[in-house]
């Protein structure tokens, strides 16, 4: 494991630094999906929601904004959606996360301390017999005195308990460093011993963070056009490709390069196909925003441009994208209403690519004045995101299970693409359900407990349910 990566702004300038590296007044850039990696007091608040369930205990996610009192984020807590800027205001320890972790530092009851203690020096009498009868019988006192210095010195050090187990930790934690792993706290080490699960998420920890959008369909015939080679890029559609550019976050990001992994794969895409980027602001006035939503899986844009044309543009989950389309393209300029066969060829499709590991995500588009939420919108095309195993990721499981101990996936991806990545990394064998958000919502919490004894694939959680599950785990035992 490796430092997590933020992106601060320094010098006028966005960079991406490890989180060991903030330091108080930076100011550090947030977005969906991110976990707040220190105290922040928000300058910038754009529809920004956050998961502060593990720090005060709220269920649902907080908005927050400028307006109001509550200005702050918390480390520890997680960006539901939207984005912000704000400044570190607390790292580390200092943290009100840091308070919390301190308050509840792991105690181990199985610790065993030896009878005789340093802090009573009076017990080193005991020594004093058998130091004179050896020095008196003896023609090798220096040797005596020698030997019984370094007897005293080895029972003053076993008995100094705090610095033996310090030098002991230390040396374990160069030891997991040595295989690349990363253990902040050294007192969280006694407790590694006693896991039993370990819950993973997967973009970012089983998958890689990293996407590349690999295929587009389009039209009633569905035709597939590889989008990572040139030729491909050339037959595919301007709309497309403007659509691409468009229906991201980037406005809000000094630099594309630092958007999430979707809104990055798209970028790059437009890119490539010869779309420039850095003058979407000249060409375009953004006149409507709508930040990916966990709960509605869909994000929307709106933009004028210079002839006072309006379009939208919606990115989102294909059966959500498709219930607000009523049209789809035929080709670049004509349109068909939607009919059965098209609908149900789309959501086959997309079932097809998450069952294969893949992202598939749905563009649609309107013009003029409409409402973002009727179903006036144009079903563009299908895009298909692949998203390859971390290096290692099946070996660090492999090792878990030959340990005994019981991997757990958890994500917010849907079921097909959540199975397909548990079977491949072998969090599961052959598992064909998964438990999501929306049913675990409607059960009470003995049922939860009962089903994540059988269940190894949770799917669509929201953070908040992530944290649930693994309270949960911990309340039979030891987890992490």
């Amino acid at each position: 494991m490796h430092n997590s990566f933020v992106t601060v702004i320094r010098k006028d300038s966005p960079g991406n630094i490890p989180d060991s590296e903030l330091k108080l007044g930076d100011i550090v850039l947030i977005h969906t999906g991110d976990f707040i990696p220190a105290d922040l007091r928000l300058v910038e608040s754009r529809a920004l929601e956050v998961d502060e369930f593990d720090i005060t205990g709220e269920l649902l996610p907080v908005l927050k904004l400028l307006s109001s009192d509550d200005v702050f984020v918390w480390m520890g807590s997680r960006v539901v959606r939207g984005s912000g800027k704000g400044i570190v205001v607390a790292l580390g320890e200092e943290t009100v996360y840091g308070s919390i972790l301190k308050q509840v530092m792991y105690k181990d009851p199985s610790t065993t301390h030896l009878p005789l203690s340093i802090n009573h020096p009076e017990n080193l009498l005991l020594l004093l017999p058998a130091f004179g009868l050896s020095f008196f019988q003896t023609d090798h006192k220096v040797a005596i005195i020698l030997l019984y210095l370094v007897f005293f010195l080895l029972f003053a050090f076993f008995h100094m308990d705090g610095l033996l187990k310090s030098l002991l930790l230390e040396q374990e934690r160069r030891i997991f460093e040595k295989k690349k792993i990363l253990i902040r706290n050294v007192n969280s080490i006694p407790v590694l011993k006693k896991i039993d699960t370990i819950c993973f998420d997967k973009t970012g920890v089983i998958t890689t963070r990293h996407v590349e959008l690999s295929k587009i369909y389009w039209t009633s015939t569905l035709t597939e056009i590889d989008a990572r080679t040139v030729a491909g890029v050339s037959a595919i559609p301007a709309l497309i490709i403007e659509a691409a550019a468009l229906t991201t976050d980037i406005s809000f990001f000094e630099k594309a390069e630092f958007a999430d992994p979707i809104d990055f794969a798209l970028v790059t895409f437009a890119k490539r196909a010869g779309f420039n980027i850095n003058d979407i602001s000249c060409r375009y006035e953004r006149i409507l925003d709508l930040p990916f939503d966990s709960e509605k899986r869909y994000m929307a844009s709106g933009y004028a441009t210079k002839d006072q044309q309006r379009m939208y543009f919606l990115k989102g989950e294909p059966s959500l994208v498709l219930q607000m389309c009523r049209y789809y393209y035929e080709n670049e300029e004509e349109k068909r209403e939607l009919d059965f066969n098209f609908r149900n060829r789309i959501r086959e499709l997309s079932r097809s690519i998450s069952q294969a590991g893949n992202t598939p995500i749905a563009m649609a588009v309107t013009k003029g004045d409409v409402a973002v939420n009727t179903n006036n919108f144009t079903f563009l095309c299908l895009a298909q995101f692949d998203n390859s195993l971390q290096e290692g990721a099946k070996e660090v499981v492999k090792a878990a299970i030959l340990k005994g101990i019981r991997p757990i996936l958890l994500t917010g991806d849907n079921a097909d693409a959540a199975l397909r990545i548990a079977l491949e990394s072998g969090i599961s064998q052959n598992s064909t359900v998964s438990l999501s958000g929306k049913v675990i919502e409607k059960m009470d919490l003995n049922e939860v407990s009962r089903q994540i004894e059988y269940c190894s694939v949770f799917s669509r959680l929201l953070p908040a349910q992530k944290s649930m599950i693994i309270r949960q785990l911990q309340k039979r035992g030891i987890g992490f």
